[in-house]
């Protein structure tokens, strides 16, 4: 496998190719493809190196074109592209938990009115849940989970 993809990819450096090969547990398709990924973006072993570690570190947050850009974007400097994915990784972190907060409070919405209506069926109809009450409750979850309150309404 390895001469294969030596021959295959004869710009690549053979420390590269079986650092990937041992990476992907040698499958060959996955190898190929981020070999091809780096030979499209490299030029010398030092930048090979480095990008396969931003891959490595990144890659399972991160698209490959992402990584490309950004390493591009940089001028393929190694520690300031990894400044920036970290950055980013950090900020979809942070989306990811207010974006959770709000479906957390429209599942807790959708259960409080679904508790009042079982609680009390023959009083209360869905039409007749107090909004002002609802609203209030609500705006208290909100408050404490710091979720957008107005955008999930």
């Amino acid at each position: 496998m390895l001469a294969q993809l030596q021959h295959t990819f004869p710009e690549i450096n053979e420390e590269i190719i079986s650092d990937v090969l041992e990476w992907f547990k040698q499958d060959v398709e996955k190898a190929k493809d981020i070999l091809t990924w780096l030979a499209e973006n490299t030029t010398n072993l030092q930048q090979q190196h480095y990008l396969l570690s931003l891959s490595k570190h990144f890659g399972d947050k991160l698209e490959k074109k992402t990584i490309s850009q950004i390493w591009k974007y940089y001028n393929q400097i190694y520690v300031d592209t990894r400044e920036k994915l970290k950055e980013i990784c950090a900020t979809s972190n942070l989306n990811e938990l207010k974006e959770e907060n709000e479906f957390k409070m429209l599942r807790e919405m959708c259960l409080h009115i679904l508790w009042n209506i079982l609680k009390h069926p023959k009083h209360i109809k869905y039409r007749q849940i107090n909004k002002q009450a609802l609203y209030n409750y609500l705006f208290q979850k909100y408050h404490t989970l710091s979720a957008n309150f107005i955008q999930v309404l």
